[in-house]
């Protein structure tokens, strides 16, 4: 059944002052309120119309309307008209990335702690999976007989960096031997991360430690995870709490987001916790964008309760990922006249 223009003019107040004030809404206060320009009986019936085809819900008999999700759902594809930035916010975003880093690591933990403070919610960087930009270089640093790091600096100048844990000594010279093998293997043909961590690995003492996880493969990074639980009871969100307390199972949420859905680098999307199916979830909300690095994709964004400011979010995770694409963007263009001038 499609819906009217009236009918969309009333869904988007009902919504509206439902974000705002967590509270259902009457039709007397929606023609005060947003100055519809509809008598309070006729709104009564499109209010009635709107709760037969399931947009809204009555609390209790005497209620006025909430939202439901197939309502939020509408809105959201629909009404919702992303928000405008002010100069402030975008100088205070850029300030942030003003000093161009070339680690990802760094560049994406920046990320989502700056959402987390814009938007008061837990803020989401992960890498993209499985990166098939080309490998420029790999370093191997020294720390200690049982410590090492590997630098590994790709073509667009993206850094990655990986500790390994050592079950037995290994000393500089032999890093130095190791790395140059990697480097002579690495000029004739693309080599995956993957490879370079399997060829590692491989050598004869360079096992880490059994307790150590070497897979950091699309890592995930997170800020202000106890905001989202804010004025929850333990009860309501055990299954979330369990959820988040292991990250990969919450990095495998994402990467089926980004597996599943087919998203243009750049749109904000919203996706409610029912639709993820994920038990846990199902009261929160995910509002994200997409970036890549070569042809792979990560994800930028903001994980918060349904009833959330999805305008002023959505426009402020649009404008950060922006500014990391940008970074991204100049690191190629400066690897680019470097090869130029060489």
């Amino acid at each position: 059944m499609s819906i009217t223009e009236r009918e969309k003019l009333v869904l988007n107040a009902i919504v509206n002052y439902y974000l705002t004030f967590g509270d259902t809404i009457g039709s007397r206060t929606l023609v005060k309120k947003y100055g519809i320009d509809l008598s309070s009986a006729t709104i009564r019936n499109v209010m009635a119309d709107l709760e037969d085809m399931g947009y809204i819900a009555k609390t209790h008999t005497s209620s006025g309307r909430i939202p439901t999700d197939k309502g939020y759902k509408y809105y959201l594809e629909e009404l919702l008209k992303i928000e405008k930035i002010t100069q402030q916010e975008k100088e205070n975003i850029e300030l942030v990335y003003e000093n161009r880093v070339n680690e990802l690591d760094m560049l994406l933990q920046q990320t989502s702690s700056l959402l987390s403070r814009l938007t008061t919610y837990a803020g989401i960087a992960m890498e993209p999976s499985g990166i098939v930009e080309k490998v420029k270089r790999v370093e191997l640093i020294y720390v200690d007989d049982y410590m090492i790091m590997a630098v590994i600096i790709f073509e667009n100048r993206v850094v990655k960096t990986r500790k390994i844990l050592l079950t037995s000594p290994v000393f500089r010279e032999e890093l130095d031997a190791i790395a140059q093998e990697i480097n002579e293997m690495i000029k004739d043909r693309n080599v995956s991360l993957q490879e370079i961590e399997r060829y590692i690995l491989k050598k004869k003492k360079l096992i880490p430690k059994a307790a150590e996880s070497y897979k950091e493969d699309g890592k995930l990074f997170i800020n202000n995870v106890p905001s989202i639980f804010k004025d929850k009871h333990v009860s309501e969100i055990s299954d979330a709490l369990e959820l988040f307390h292991h990250r990969d199972d919450i990095k495998g949420v994402f990467e089926q987001i980004i597996n599943s859905r087919n998203t243009p680098s750049g749109m904000v999307n919203v996706i409610l916790g029912d639709e993820l199916g994920v038990k846990g979830l199902e009261d929160f909300s995910f509002v994200y964008s997409t970036y890549n690095i070569g042809d792979s994709k990560g994800i930028i964004g903001v994980i918060g309760p349904k009833r959330m400011a999805y305008s002023k979010t959505m426009g402020l995770i649009k404008y950060v990922t922006q500014e990391v694409t940008k970074v991204i963007n100049d690191n190629k263009k400066i690897e680019r006249k470097e090869e130029t001038d060489v």
